[in-house]
């Protein structure tokens, strides 16, 4: 260990990021508040996590009926036969080399304890029999149930009550292998969503930044500005685990094959449960299929002509979307919005889609205090002074953009510093710590938004 801190503790690398890191809790659950009452037992609390987990991917009430006939009116558009035919052929040895290759070390592994550098250090032996198993599966053979299981490891959401079954982010720990499998696949399926996902959607296809969506926030917040007879609301959806309410019919065959997995609470494994709808969050095809699920939605949105965007010029904006983090520009507020939520209602009956109104959030722009009042009234929406979507902190006035970032941002690196004073840091240490944690900060802020001066 004294080697090691000599060698690296002044290099930009893990022992480095292990000084810098701010120190967190264990995520031991040491008590659960369920239905009025404070659970403490060990064995109870697994217990009443896998209940909860268990009630959450149990199959919805959703009919095969149903939604073929809502996808008949509503589907996305068929793919080429150039796309199928690259989406369905055979694996090739450079893309399991290049799946491995590509695989982060550090990892947790899946049920059957095998690491990403297990793979690595045996690939020269691994990657045939890999690619025999790959292509029987997609010859149409079944798939091996290791593959189907998975450990559900759960992460507390940040700045949430740690006895809320609700506030635990539930993180599928996959065997390797299946992910070097499903990673193929992904790097497939991006080059043809990438052509059939609108624009609007800028999460986890290539060439599409979140940045994008800051920006055109700003800019709409800035035309509202100086067009004072617009009345219009920015609406930020928070739907209610979306990545584990989605139906797997909805999904069809591309999810097919996806069985069972046990909780780790604890470090203890609870008893085996069936997953029956919603996306492996830890699988590379999750948030692929999740966007191609969300786009039948946004579609709706799009072409509903009910629903009013801001205009500008001869286009409309109504959203922007990064994975589930969807926001919509809307004039014609009350009746605009409730187009949107009958909308969401009608996906939601098919696709399992929930829309949390507790967490979703307005910002109003040109609406009177009275309006204002009417709108939440008429619609259930809260409409707040301030948000933050995607790690940027928005008003209604972008003059509080500076304050409400860069101050704010400032305040925090300076806290880190201070702390990182005490550690024993050569100047190279010093340097490394300021790229590695303060410039990533500033670099984040300066992509987003504008750089600006101090307003006074």
């Amino acid at each position: 260990l004294r080697q090691s801190l000599n060698l690296f503790s002044n290099k930009c690398g893990k022992l480095l990021a292990w000084q810098l890191k701010k120190r967190q809790k264990l995520n031991t659950v040491t008590n659960l508040e369920i239905e009025g009452r404070i659970v403490q037992k060990p064995e109870e609390i697994r217990k009443c996590f896998q209940r909860y987990f268990k009630e959450l991917y149990a199959q919805g009430p959703q009919r095969e009926f149903e939604i073929d006939q809502f996808l008949k009116t509503n589907g996305l558009s068929k793919i080429t036969q150039e796309k199928r035919t690259s989406l369905n052929c055979k694996i090739t040895q450079q893309e399991i080399e290049g799946a491995i290759q590509n695989m982060q070390l550090g990892k947790s592994p899946g049920p059957d304890g095998l690491t990403s550098k297990y793979y690595k250090t045996l690939k020269d032996y691994l990657i045939q029999p890999l690619m025999e198993v790959c292509n029987q599966i997609m010859e149409g053979k079944k798939a091996p149930e290791s593959w189907k299981e998975a450990f559900i490891t759960l992460i507390p959401k940040v700045e949430t009550e740690k006895t809320q079954l609700k506030n635990y982010r539930p993180i599928s720990l996959l065997n390797v292998d299946y992910k070097i499998f499903a990673d193929i696949l992904a790097s497939r399926l991006k080059k043809v969503l990438n052509e059939v996902i609108h624009k609007d959607q800028a999460g986890f296809l290539p060439g599409r930044h979140l940045f994008d969506n800051t920006r055109n926030i700003i800019d709409i917040l800035e035309l509202l500005q100086t067009n004072i007879n617009t009345r219009a609301v920015l609406i930020f959806i928070d739907a209610e685990k979306a990545f584990d309410n989605i139906s797997w019919m909805f999904m069809k065959k591309n999810l097919e094959g996806m069985g069972k997995a046990k909780l780790i609470v604890n470090n203890v494994v609870t008893e085996e449960f069936k997953i029956e709808k919603g996306t492996r969050q830890g699988c590379p095809l999750s948030p692929l299929l999740f966007i191609s699920v969300l786009e039948v939605l946004l579609n709706m949105i799009r072409e509903d002509r009910t629903v009013q965007g801001i205009q500008v010029g001869v286009k409309q904006y109504k959203l922007k979307a990064f994975a589930d983090d969807l926001f919509l520009t809307l004039q014609e507020p009350e009746s605009s919005t409730k187009r949107v939520l009958e909308l969401i209602q009608e996906f939601g009956r098919v696709a399992g889609f929930k829309l949390n109104k507790q967490k979703t959030k307005v910002l109003a722009k040109n609406l009177t205090s009275t309006e204002t009042d009417g709108f939440q009234r008429e619609t259930g929406l809260s409409v707040v002074k301030k948000v933050k979507y995607l790690g940027v902190h928005l008003s209604s006035k972008n003059l509080n953009l500076f304050k409400d970032n860069y101050e704010k941002c400032w305040v925090e690196i300076k806290k880190d510093l201070e702390i990182w004073s005490r550690l024993k840091l050569s100047l190279l240490g010093r340097i490394a710590a300021i790229k590695m944690n303060v410039l990533p900060k500033m670099l984040f802020l300066f992509q987003a938004l504008q750089i600006v001066d101090r307003v006074e």
